[in-house]
């Protein structure tokens, strides 16, 4: 049973990671059991400003897109995709950046903070 068990979530997990169409997801940072992912591939630069992929562990079907602002320290949500969990398959986006504000990177322990060391 725990064979069966860890061979159907690797299936899962590679499903989800080939579906997103990126084959390097990194982890970055993790709070009270979850860890979150990054997309080294899917990083732009574009003066100050950098996007980048994430999604967490709890979650890894929802990919976000996010707007860091190196020299305002400022981070936004762009975009979330959406992938079925079971088969991996691409299902909907939604833009959210109509929606969202930059909010300030706060402190050195969050998730935006790391994310933001990472890619600036």
């Amino acid at each position: 049973m725990g064979t069966r068990f860890t061979i159907l979530a690797v299936a899962l997990c590679a499903g989800v990671a080939q579906a997103q169409n990126e084959s390097d997801w990194q982890p970055f940072f993790a709070v009270r059991g979850t860890t979150f992912y990054y997309a080294p591939s899917t990083v732009r630069r574009d003066g100050d400003l950098r996007s980048v992929k994430w999604h967490d562990s709890l979650n890894p079907q929802v990919v976000f897109l996010m707007r860091i602002d190196c020299k305002a320290r400022t981070i936004q949500s762009l975009s979330v995709d959406q992938y079925d969990l079971n088969t991996g398959a691409y299902y909907a986006s939604q833009d959210l950046s109509a929606n969202s504000q930059p909010e300030p990177i706060e402190g050195p322990a969050t998730m935006g903070a790391k994310l933001a060391e990472i890619v600036c």
